[in-house]
């Protein structure tokens, strides 16, 4: 039998910029991302693997540094002489100006640095791997990937599996589940999305491990690497968990609430959870805030950011304004909402903050208040 272990898109020196993080924190998770390759490494050499396996998006090209360089270069160099066998992703392409081409690797790397597919023998399983040349390879190459010689087979590739793309997620390589069933693979280790997907259900013949460690709100839950079996004929994946670091979303409902001091007492409960000392939180302000409470951001997060590791605070409150009588009203007022509904139609939704947000501002300074932020 022959133990692989598999793991993508750790994005080692991603910026971490769209959450908005102090440069203190931001480095902070830099170097948890750095401490997950080191215990990805420890775990293929405690699990004695015969190879480490990477889907692509290992590093950020238009960041990586110099010293990210050295410090994979080292943790690879560590499982000598099992090989470790990348393919490359939009992230971090095989580009001229790219580390895999620049670097001098350890013998034990192999990098697919082509996008016609090649094959490398590890044990009884011929490990066959593509690499993106490009940011954005449109490509379906797994559909050109035609495997007739016998044995056992594995494919190894960063793509998009078209049948259930994530939201806002750009389609890389994409290829349908057609192309498994053609490209003779028994099974496809995959690389892009970054929540474990087994697919399809009772009998998986591709996969994505996701991402090692969290990178946004939008990846909470447990995150894994792939530990793979494979015998002739058959290939078996064990999920790891391996993530130290959690995001978590938590709501305070402002209903009710009479002052400032007793949401900033319910946003400062919310640390008490078993989660909450190692979790990256954010905290959504909801309900409906009476006009004197004073929902002031900077200085609820003031008083209440030393109970979490990080917080993120963000209202979604609603004032208690009775649009459908406004609505009626023959002042400009009414006029105003009007316009303003008539702007966000009848399927309003998630997707018009914006407006949902003016017509928020808007009834407030008619009614005299100071406009909170939101």
């Amino acid at each position: 039998m022959t133990r692989l272990l598999h793991f993508s898109d750790l994005h080692l020196d991603r910026s971490f910029a769209g959450l908005g993080m102090a440069s203190s924190e931001a480095a902070k998770r830099r170097d948890e991302l750095r401490t997950a390759l080191r215990r990805i490494v420890d775990l293929a050499i405690a699990r004695d693997v015969d190879a480490l396996t990477v889907g692509g998006d290992l590093y950020e090209h238009d960041r990586v540094t110099p010293d990210t360089a050295i410090f994979i270069r080292d943790q690879f160099a560590r499982l000598a002489p099992r090989p470790v066998l990348i393919a490359p992703g939009n992230h971090d392409p095989y580009v001229p100006d790219g580390l895999y081409w620049r670097l001098e690797w350890p013998e034990n790397v192999h990098i697919f640095e082509s996008m016609s597919w090649d094959s490398v023998q590890v044990g009884d399983v011929a490990v066959w791997g593509v690499g993106h040349r490009g940011l954005a390879i449109r490509d379906n190459l797994l559909g050109q990937l035609r495997i007739e010689r016998p044995g056992t087979h594995i494919a190894l590739l960063h793509g998009s599996d078209m049948s259930s793309v994530p939201e806002g997620k750009d389609a890389h390589c994409p290829f349908d589940r057609a192309d498994i069933e053609r490209c003779g693979a028994e099974f496809v280790l995959l690389g892009h999305y970054h929540e474990m997907r087994l697919r399809p259900d009772g009998a998986p013949r591709y996969g994505y491990p996701g991402s090692p460690e969290p990178l946004s709100f939008g990846e909470e839950g447990p995150h894994y690497v792939f530990l793979v079996n494979a015998s002739p004929g058959r290939v078996d994946v064990e999920p790891i968990q391996i993530n130290e670091v959690a995001y978590q979303t938590k709501t305070v409902d402002v209903t009710g609430l009479a002052s400032s001091d007793s949401v900033r007492e319910a946003i400062a409960a919310l640390a008490g959870d078993d989660l909450a000392s190692g979790a990256i939180t954010r905290v959504l302000l909801a309900g409906q805030a009476e006009p004197e409470l004073d929902l002031d951001l900077p200085a609820l997060y003031a008083g209440t950011a030393q109970c979490f590791r990080y917080l993120d605070l963000v209202n979604r409150t609603q004032l208690p304004f009775d649009l459908d009588q406004i609505r009626e009203e023959p002042t400009t007022r009414g006029a105003f909402v009007r316009l303003i509904e008539a702007e966000r139609g009848p399927a309003a939704g998630a997707g018009d903050d914006v407006l949902k947000h003016a017509l928020q501002y808007g009834l407030q300074a008619f009614a005299g208040q100071g406009i909170r932020r939101r």
